[in-house]
């Protein structure tokens, strides 16, 4: 974590004294970016992978997709430690850029999230008149709402670094998924 914080100061710290031109000319024509999410890969063993397209007037519309494949959350699951297990989660979303510069720029976005895992719970069950306590385990999709902040900043007009930190509400299945879906990642990209 500490190295991940060492990276993100150094890149903050790159971008406000970067001596490049403001010329936004080659990065305007470019409407597509694809990324792959470090922070998620790193933290909680999660593949993120995010696609973008460009539109006038600031807007773009996206999609991110993670699945998770952690051993630590799978034994926490296992163990008795959490009932419910995160599988994969399909996020489209809405951004808008708060800032003028098309190579540096604040954005906001709102989200939904379609997800889904693993869900157990001990139940009472009963054979012949006799009854006993077994573990049972389900899976559960939900869908969730939510809202992000973030920063993305380009070098040589094509690579992109991007930091975000959103949270979401899941809204059908609340007895067996999250309450709460985070989008938190530090993520590398090229627009094209």
């Amino acid at each position: 974590m500490k190295k991940c914080a060492i990276i993100i100061g150094a890149l903050f710290w790159l971008s406000s004294s970067s001596a490049q031109s403001n010329s936004n000319s080659g990065i305007t024509f470019k409407k597509n970016e694809f990324r792959i999410d470090v922070l998620q890969a790193i933290a909680y063993g999660k593949i993120g992978l995010s696609y973008e397209r460009f539109f006038e007037r600031n807007f773009s519309v996206g999609v991110n997709a993670n699945f998770s494949n952690s051993h630590k959350i799978e034994a926490d699951f296992n163990n008795g430690f959490r009932n419910n297990i995160p599988r994969y989660e399909f996020n489209p979303y809405l951004r808008y850029a708060l800032s003028k510069s098309k190579s540096r720029f604040y954005f906001a976005e709102v989200f939904g999230s379609v997800n889904g895992g693993d869900f157990k719970e001990i139940v009472r069950e009963s054979t012949n008149g006799v009854g006993y306590y077994t573990i049972k385990q389900t899976q559960y999709t939900d869908f969730a709402m939510g809202g992000s902040l973030g920063y993305k900043m380009y070098f040589k007009e094509a690579f992109a670094v991007e930091f975000l930190v959103g949270f979401g509400s899941n809204l059908t299945n609340k007895a067996k998924s999250p309450d709460v879906i985070s989008r938190v990642g530090f993520n590398f990209g090229y627009r094209f």
